[in-house]
């Protein structure tokens, strides 16, 4: 704006600089017109933008009279000086003040100025004379002294009649500057100018410019619900058909229709009938189609695959029936022990045709059968046949003393001393002393299994253990004394007891003394308990016995006292102060969580990756970014919009398909992929299809009749049903081509070869032996080929026979 001011003053100066400006004094004006005609053109100018910035002078005060000074006299006469003349202060004679001129005999103020007193002249304020109108509208009044200045407000120029108006747009027309930017419409104010912008448009942020409104971000312009879409375009907006659709022709003409257009849904399916290729199937839907995979195959319509109903419940197999899945379908067979058309099964008795081979007893069972053995028996491994239980091997302790195994049974025997019982399994004991008193010469005393003798004091048994005889001396049987003997005057013997024994009524044998019996308690400070031949002391429940003093008892606590406190009664801890926990130990409110260690009062020491009180907050050591929180050592709970381990990682709902996400929602497709989530499958194959296909999309291949694959490469094969067995290979018309040593539609049976081989004499006098193979026989049973090799030794043929037979084992369970 600053330029275009001083263009403005530069254009209009030179109709303005003659102009007389309005002032009191004629004379003034004059000397002012002298003094502007001889500036030069430049400093016109520069006193045009000094006009428009700084007050224009109308008034040039008066040149100042010559300085004089009044002087007063002394003198007691004073001369009359004419008029209003005053003396002279340097007593040359009669004058006016410094600041007043002599008109005529009297003195008088300059212009400007008003008389105070009779020497003084005082300022008159112009600006301030009401209903003067000096300077007139638009205008700004400046007091001076003697004087007074006028200048124009901004937006208007001194001119002839006062300050007008400048039109700043036809400024800017004619200098060629630009007072609005773009589209925007110059409009001339008073003093200003404004920038208008027409329909469509909006006024930018600086003023001056224009910025396009787009209509399609209000409320909706166009009816989508007929398939229309809005287009913004430049001031304005249009209503189209949305992808999918097709406009239709108008029906309505004239200034009442309505400015959108009707859209009809385009039937791709009908328009283009391979839209949809192998197993996909199109089903037209508004504005779009979607290609659904056919009954018995999955996908998402442009790739579909086998659909496994084998693996689902809703097949309707038998439950003793296998369900086979084939391309497109699937198939039901009941397994081995079963009959029926898989849908439907029922069991096979296989106990009604030679008991099942069983050697006891046959028991059927749904889809096979099991051999049972009579008591005694227990299968062996073949499952058919039984063989013998050793049951004296068994731990059930079947006899009392001794097991005999037998066939199918077993027998139980006793030591001597005892006979079995009629029960066959427990022994009884025999009173021995019944019969001849045992053998002893005087008493019998029966024992369980055996019997003792004894003699009358003061005879001895002898060593016989049956005969009595009296002793003498303490070498013949120790005297007869259980501990010490010795040997006294006269032939007899003495027996006396070692420490904690006291001698018994027959002065021969030694009874244990019980310390614990007395009231000293043994010196047992609580339990006191008695032993043969001495004493322990014992404690009661939460005591222990003290390693210093055996007789003394200390109180147990558990678990033991920690930091530095004593156990003074059974589990109770006298704790130091901060240490109140359970045997002494520190307490921490709240708990010390995920494994830390209360150390002292309200102190965790915790584990790593946990800080805090407590040990409850995570510690991360990357922080978790985008708002998210540190849940668990580093692992980040991030905000819906974020993913990955520091919430780094933006995240688009539903995800990119083929393409990354780069911002919230938005994502950057690869390799061709089009759409908001990367869905549109591109038309290209990086390698080309094969046997005759055609690229339909990204790296997929619309093969033709008999080919399958992502670029047709596999040739169809349509398997068997029911498959073929034992390697068989599937031929045309739904028959198998069975290999060598195999039979049947399926394949399912295996024939065994014959072969003759003719070898040295030597070599067929061997004994004959046998050799087998395994290989399957159905589903659930297994076949053994057996081949023989048989001695022709009787035959003057060099050569022997080798033969071959099949065995199938029925299944004996399941």
């Amino acid at each position: 704006m600053t330029h275009l001011w001083i263009l403005l003053s530069a254009v209009l100066l030179v109709g303005l600089a003659a102009e007389p400006v309005s002032s009191p004094e004629e004379n003034e004006n004059e000397v002012l017109k002298e003094t502007e005609e001889e500036n030069t053109e430049s400093q016109m100018i520069d006193n045009t933008i000094g006009n428009l910035s700084e007050p224009t002078p109308s008034q040039t005060p008066n040149t100042s009279a010559p300085s004089t000074t009044i002087i007063p006299q002394n003198s007691s006469v004073a001369p009359q000086c004419p008029g209003n003349q005053v003396m002279l202060e340097s007593g040359s004679g009669c004058g006016c003040s410094s600041d007043m001129l002599l008109v005529g005999d009297n003195c008088s103020c300059p212009v400007g100025y008003t008389d105070e007193g009779a020497a003084e002249c005082l300022d008159i304020n112009e600006c301030e004379a009401e209903g003067t109108g000096l300077c007139g509208l638009h205008a700004s009044c400046t007091n001076s002294p003697g004087s007074y200045s006028c200048s124009c407000l901004r937006g208007y120029l001194m001119g002839p009649g006062g300050c007008q108006d400048v039109d700043e747009c036809s400024l800017a027309a004619v200098t060629g500057l630009q007072a609005c930017e773009g589209n925007a419409e110059c409009k001339n104010t008073p003093g200003s100018f404004t920038c208008l912008c027409p329909v469509g448009y909006t006024m930018a942020l600086n003023g001056r410019g224009c910025e396009d409104v787009d209509e399609c971000s209000f409320e909706e312009q166009c009816r989508r619900e007929l398939g229309n879409v809005c287009v913004n375009t430049p001031g304005s907006f249009s209503c189209q058909c949305q992808a999918g659709f097709r406009a239709e022709a108008p029906v309505c003409v004239g200034p009442v229709c309505a400015d959108y257009t009707v859209c009809q849904d385009v039937d791709e399916c009908l328009e283009s009938l391979a839209v949809c290729v192998g197993q996909g199937v199109c089903e037209n839907t508004l504005g779009s189609y979607k290609c659904i995979c056919q009954s018995g195959y999955r996908g998402n319509g442009t790739h579909c695959e086998d659909v496994n109903e084998c693996a689902f419940s809703g097949h309707g197999c038998d439950t003793n029936a296998r369900c086979g899945n084939i391309i497109g379908s699937y198939y039901c067979q009941c397994y081995q022990g079963f009959n029926g058309d898989g849908f439907s099964c029922f069991d096979i008795d296989e106990c009604a045709v030679n008991n099942g081979h069983c050697k006891h007893n046959c028991s059927n069972e749904p889809g096979g059968y099991s051999c049972q053995c009579a008591s005694g028996f227990q299968l062996d491994q073949d499952g058919h046949n039984c063989v013998d239980v050793d049951e004296c091997s068994l731990s059930n302790r079947t006899c009392e003393h001794t097991c005999i195994n037998t066939h199918g049974s077993f027998q139980c025997s006793c030591k001597p001393g005892y006979q079995l019982h009629i029960d066959g399994h427990t022994c009884v004991d025999i009173d021995k002393c019944k019969l001849q008193n045992g053998g002893c010469s005087h008493t019998c005393t029966n024992s369980p299994g055996g019997h003792v003798c004894h003699c009358p004091s003061p005879l001895l048994l002898n060593r016989d253990n049956l005969t009595c005889s009296n002793v003498t001396s303490c070498k013949q049987r120790n005297g007869g004394c259980d501990h010490i003997c010795s040997e006294r005057v006269g032939g007899h013997v003495q027996c006396s007891c070692q420490t904690g024994w006291t001698l018994g009524q027959d002065l021969r044998s030694c009874v244990d003394v019980n310390e614990c019996s007395d009231f000293t308690n043994g010196g047992c400070e609580q339990l006191c308990l008695n032993h043969p031949g001495g004493f322990n002391c014992t404690c009661r429940e939460g005591y222990k016995v003290q390693t210093d003093d055996l007789t003394k008892c200390q109180p147990v606590c558990e678990p033991p006292c920690q930091n530095y406190g004593v156990c003074v009664a059974p589990n109770s801890c006298d704790c130091p102060p901060g240490y109140p926990g359970l045997g002494c130990s520190a307490m921490c409110s709240p708990p010390c969580a995920h494994g830390g260690t209360c150390i002292r009062w309200n102190k965790c020491l915790c584990p790593p990756g946990w800080t805090g009180v407590g040990c409850h907050t995570a510690v991360c050591e990357l922080p978790c970014a985008n708002g998210g929180r540190c849940v668990e050592p580093e692992t980040c709970q991030c905000p819906s919009d974020y993913t990955g381990p520091q919430c780094l990682l933006l995240l688009c709902s539903p995800a990119c398909q083929n393409g990354r996400c780069v911002d919230v929602n938005k994502c950057v497709c690869a390799g061709g992929w089009q759409g908001a989530r990367c869905q549109i499958e591109p038309v290209q194959c990086q390698e080309p299809c094969k046997n005759g296909g055609v690229c339909v999309g990204f790296n997929r291949c619309r093969c033709s009749t008999g080919f399958t694959g992502n670029l047709c490469e596999t040739a169809i094969t349509v398997p068997c049903v029911p498959p073929c067995k034992h390697g068989a290979t599937c031929s045309p018309h739904n028959t198998c081509t069975c290999p060598e040593g195999t039979t049947g539609l399926r394949c399912e049976r295996l024939t065994c070869p014959v072969i003759t081989t003719a070898v040295s004499m030597a070599r067929a006098v061997r004994k004959a032996f046998r050799e087998s193979y395994v290989d399957r026989c159905g589903p659930l049973g297994i076949q053994l080929c057996t081949k023989y090799r048989i001695n022709q030794a009787r035959v003057y043929l060099q050569a022997y026979r080798v033969g071959y037979k099949i065995q199938c084992p029925q299944k004996t369970g399941r």
